[in-house]
């Protein structure tokens, strides 16, 4: 399956995301703000979140639900 790539160029907004949220985790368990267990949680949760947001469907379209099966004929 082809994959879109960025333009040549393009700064990658998603890596410096990424980075950055790694960065302030690493300081906040050094800092000793959060432990590293609260801070899997945290992460787990926000990832759970992402997920459900990226793979919403699209503006327009519903899901359906599957149609029910007919009733049994007496």
């Amino acid at each position: 399956m082809p994959s879109r790539r960025a333009p040549r160029g393009s700064f990658p907004v998603d890596l410096a995301v990424f980075l950055a949220i790694l960065a302030t985790g690493v300081v906040l368990v050094l800092v000793g703000h959060v432990s590293p267990e609260a801070l899997a949680g945290y992460a787990s949760a926000l990832a759970g979140l992402h997920a459900a947001w990226h793979h919403r469907p699209l503006g327009g379209t519903r899901r359906t639900p599957p149609e029910a099966p007919p009733a049994p004929e007496r």
